[in-house]
């Protein structure tokens, strides 16, 4: 919603070779990263891929007098809920797609979610372990499984209640892994026409609180 606020419209997937995650850093609190970061080099050069293992100061205050390592979109549980011991793997991936949340190769503005935004899905978590969080690659709506917890290339997570999706109203729940193919497929499009309430999506269980 920040990043939205300050440029009129939502960050990019991969423009330019770079993540949506790393433009969003200076709205969650990590501005020391986002700093160092070179747009005009790969997401992967040897500046880019270390900003997450150098000694920023962090937000969150340990000793006032010391450094500390500070991880950004990483796995969100411990265990046995972790799905990865590595920091530097995304968990939460954007749905990408000519009529998904995210614009390959560009920009989409809130004008363009013409679907329900209480019931569109923006962002998803995966379990897609080996998807460094700096890497322009998501879930592509036009290759990903629509079952949930189905591998790496589909909407998933190891927490009991399923994974956690962010809706285009910025309303986080978690889905339900029983939830239909069909139903699935209309909450990923931003056009599609579909009439899907979320409140019905809740009272039937398909949607949980966080």
């Amino acid at each position: 919603m920040n990043y939205h606020a300050a440029f009129k419209r939502y960050p990019s997937p991969d423009f330019g070779g770079h993540s949506w995650r790393i433009r969003c850093l200076p709205f969650v609190m990590a501005s020391p990263m986002y700093s160092e970061y070179r747009f005009d080099e790969r997401w992967d050069s040897p500046n880019n891929i270390t900003i997450d293992t150098r000694p920023f100061q962090s937000k969150k205050i340990v000793d006032e007098n010391a450094d500390v390592p500070m991880e950004v979109l990483g796995v969100p549980y411990p265990y046995p809920c972790t799905h990865s011991d590595d920091a530097h793997f995304a968990s939460y991936l954007m749905l990408v797609g000519d009529n998904a949340f995210g614009k390959p190769n560009g920009w989409r503005s809130d004008s363009e979610v013409l679907d329900d935004p209480k019931s569109t899905i923006a962002v998803a978590e995966t379990i897609a372990t080996t998807n460094h969080w700096l890497s322009p690659r998501d879930l592509d709506v036009a290759t990903m499984s629509f079952t949930v917890n189905d591998g790496r290339n589909s909407i998933s997570s190891r927490h009991p209640r399923g994974p956690a999706v962010l809706f285009c109203d910025w309303a986080i729940y978690r889905l339900n892994p029983a939830i239909d193919e069909d139903t699935l497929k209309a909450m990923v499009t931003i056009d599609g026409g579909e009439e899907l309430s979320r409140e019905l999506l809740v009272e039937r269980g398909m949607l949980l609180a966080p």
